[in-house]
């Protein structure tokens, strides 16, 4: 089911979910193309329902050299949000996010007002430069720490009982737009390959299994031709009739770079979905 569908002065990509209180919240990278270059935006739009959506907000600034955007998931701690997300510096001529890519959160005590972003050292206390090229955070709260996922080697992992100081754990190979969701006593790793929506699963991030790739009969969806991608599940048993959402964006480029809609499917065992 389709939410935001492109037009030629937005895209919309990278979709990330909070529920609470009955609201949808939906975070998401907007594109907004101008007769000069491309801007990235993080954005977000509410629902109580998965069919009306309030119109995009922005909420990070219009800067290329920053282009926030990629927005990975919202944890609460200590009465307060945090969002995680990315920098996608493109300098001109620069097709895909530079060297100086890096991963941040935002914090907020509402989920509407958000604060400046604040850059994520999952690496430990090494200087930025140092970081190396990273995208597409995700991070998983666990009862006793916190578990920060990011691409770069595949899928790379950090852990912090703080969301300060972290420790890298390790990675794995793995496509991008990594979504974890921990089902029984294992985890399942949602994650996009070159297209569709692949799931991982492990018990200790040490062994992984892949389990499948989903393409959500992408040969019916001209919107999604290039790329069935970036899927977020989440639980939405308390405001669907459906156990499970999962947000996604299918590119179409035909027009220009980085053309993409967003939508949503339902299932309730996460191997038949309904949209």
């Amino acid at each position: 089911m389709l939410i935001f569908e492109q037009t030629n002065e937005y895209s919309y990509r990278d979709p990330a979910v909070y529920i609470e209180n009955g609201t949808v919240y939906l975070f998401f990278t907007l594109v907004e193309n101008t007769d000069e270059r491309q801007y990235f935006y993080v954005a977000m739009s509410q629902s109580t329902d998965f069919v009306n959506w309030s119109k995009p907000k922005k909420l990070t600034e219009k800067d290329n050299m920053k282009n926030y955007s990629s927005p990975g998931n919202v944890i609460k701690h200590n009465d307060e949000y945090y969002l995680c997300l990315q920098t996608y510096p493109r300098k001109d001529g620069q097709i895909y996010g530079n060297e100086n890519s890096r991963i941040f959160t935002m914090k907020s005590k509402d989920l509407i007002k958000w604060e400046e972003p604040v850059l994520l050292k999952v690496k430990g206390d090494i200087p930025e430069k140092e970081m190396g090229r990273m995208i597409d955070p995700y991070i998983l709260c666990e009862e006793d720490k916190f578990i920060c996922f990011f691409k770069q080697n595949g899928v790379s992992f950090s852990s912090s009982e703080d969301l300060v100081n972290w420790q890298f754990q390790g990675f794995t190979d793995c496509g991008e737009n990594v979504c974890v969701i921990k089902e029984n006593d294992e985890y399942l790793i949602f994650n996009s390959p070159k297209n569709g929506i692949s799931i991982m699963s492990t018990k200790d991030f040490k062994s992984f299994k892949n389990i499948r790739t989903l393409y959500l009969n992408q040969e019916n969806k001209p919107w999604a031709k290039d790329r069935i991608t970036a899927g977020f599940v989440i639980d939405v048993s308390g405001v669907s009739p459906h156990k499970y959402a999962m947000f996604y964006h299918g590119d179409n480029e035909d027009n220009y770079l980085f053309g993409a809609s967003l939508a949503v499917a339902f299932s309730d065992d996460l191997t038949s979905w309904y949209e």
